[in-house]
């Protein structure tokens, strides 16, 4: 298959728990819906309008998470304004509990690397757009206040793989996949995260995700095998992944 791989950096971040409510909690990690939002953000589509053109059936995602991070929550003061006269003294507001995401080094940096394939028309303009930084609407790291950038854009291509040994993954692995984990110094985390969005932005699909809380591969045995991602430079680096 067609592919890209890029990394997605910012200082902060904040992926939105589908299942929260009054408080806004959010996963240390962006899941396939936003990566999908991303990316149509990237080509210019119109919100709501690429659920089916994106969907997990077309447009295969993986993630991994480059570093550590840390969450840290923030109180923010939430105003009803039906005018701009509201804006200065508003009759209305509601204090919200906000996770962000950052780094734990001296940047507070936080960073993950894409893995997108796709045989779909839209590949050959997403491949241009990442490797020439030429984006429709700019990069944001699960929300428009926190913007972030795009580095280290590579065509790649992807290739599925079927080996019954322990095998080193990178990305983000569905836990329904995993036969067994050989044991090692992990942090491993756990998450229940959508994959599609229907009408109305309901949630379609979702699943449980494992990954290590560093970054580390993980190295398992798996039920169906995995992708080989082979990229195209000085060094042809390849790591193996599984879709989300």
């Amino acid at each position: 298959m067609k592919g890209v791989v890029f990394d997605l950096e910012g200082r902060f971040a904040h992926f939105r728990k589908f299942y929260t409510n009054s408080s806004s909690l959010s996963y240390s990690l962006p899941p396939r819906t936003t990566v999908e939002g991303l990316i149509a953000s990237f080509l210019g589509y119109e919100r709501d309008s690429y659920y089916e053109k994106l969907s997990s059936e077309k447009l295969h995602i993986a993630v991994k998470k480059n570093m550590l991070t840390r969450s840290i929550t923030q109180t923010l003061n939430y105003i009803k304004a039906t005018s701009p006269s509201k804006l200065r003294a508003p009759d209305e507001h509601t204090q919200i509990p906000f996770e962000i995401i950052t780094g734990c080094d001296k940047e507070c940096k936080v960073s993950y690397r894409i893995y997108i394939a796709s045989d779909e028309n839209f590949m050959d303009e997403l491949q241009e757009r990442l490797i020439n930084n030429r984006f429709v609407y700019p990069p944001s790291m699960g929300t428009v206040f926190f913007q972030g950038s795009v580095e280290n854009a590579c065509i790649c291509e992807i290739m599925p793989e079927n080996i019954s040994e322990y095998t080193e993954i990178s990305s983000v692995v569905p836990a329904e996949e995993i036969e067994d984990i050989k044991v090692g110094e992990y942090q491993l985390v756990k998450e229940q995260m959508p994959r599609d969005f229907g009408d109305s932005r309901k949630v379609k699909k979702s699943g449980s995700y494992i990954f290590d809380q560093a970054g580390r591969n993980l190295e398992l045995k798996l039920k169906n095998g995995y992708y080989v991602v082979k990229k195209y430079g000085e060094t042809d680096e390849m790591e193996n992944i599984l879709f989300m």
